[in-house]
């Protein structure tokens, strides 16, 4: 899994990041956004044989920046919830809290590293894919300059969930 190609769909990070990347950079902590609800609907065979459905509630994060470009986000997380609809099976997280700190590279990448709840979304056309991954502890990854995709998952550590085996 180390160093391959990957998508990454982690719920609270992602949507924190298009929250908060929007937002402009200070060197104090920005007020804390308050996540509302989302869902997410993969259809069968991107993630896994099934269909994919991704929910979550509440969460909310605060973000540091410095002016290299480099920034933290510490927060509560969501609950999220993973559903086959084809089975009525589902799989729920309380993400409790996580830290995520990402350094910008001098190519416009970033290196995340994440502690905490992280899930993955590896699709059909990756290496190691089509599966999603719950993952619990830490992570390093290098993600593009957007912070919309993770080009790789270079370290993990901790516990996983195969979330399609899981929702079988």
């Amino acid at each position: 899994m180390f160093g391959k190609t990957v998508r990454r769909l982690a719920p609270f990070a992602a949507i924190a990041a298009i929250l908060l990347v929007a937002q402009p950079a200070s060197a104090a902590a920005s007020k804390p956004p308050q996540l509302q609800a989302f869902s997410v609907s993969l259809p069968a065979g991107l993630a896994c044989p099934f269909p994919l459905d991704i929910t979550g509630t509440n969460g909310q994060i605060t973000q540091v920046t410095f002016k290299n470009g480099s920034f933290f986000n510490v927060g509560k997380g969501v609950l999220l919830t993973y559903s086959n609809p084809s089975n009525g099976k589902s799989y729920t997280v309380n993400t409790a809290g996580s830290v995520d700190r990402f350094v910008q590279n001098p190519d416009g990448t970033y290196t995340g590293y994440l502690s905490g709840h992280n899930g993955y979304i590896y699709f059909n056309t990756d290496a190691t894919g089509p599966r999603a991954i719950e993952y619990t502890g830490r992570l390093v990854v290098t993600t593009d300059s957007t912070l919309s995709n993770t080009l790789s998952v270079d370290f993990t550590s901790g516990q996983s969930v195969d979330v399609c085996a899981a929702l079988s």
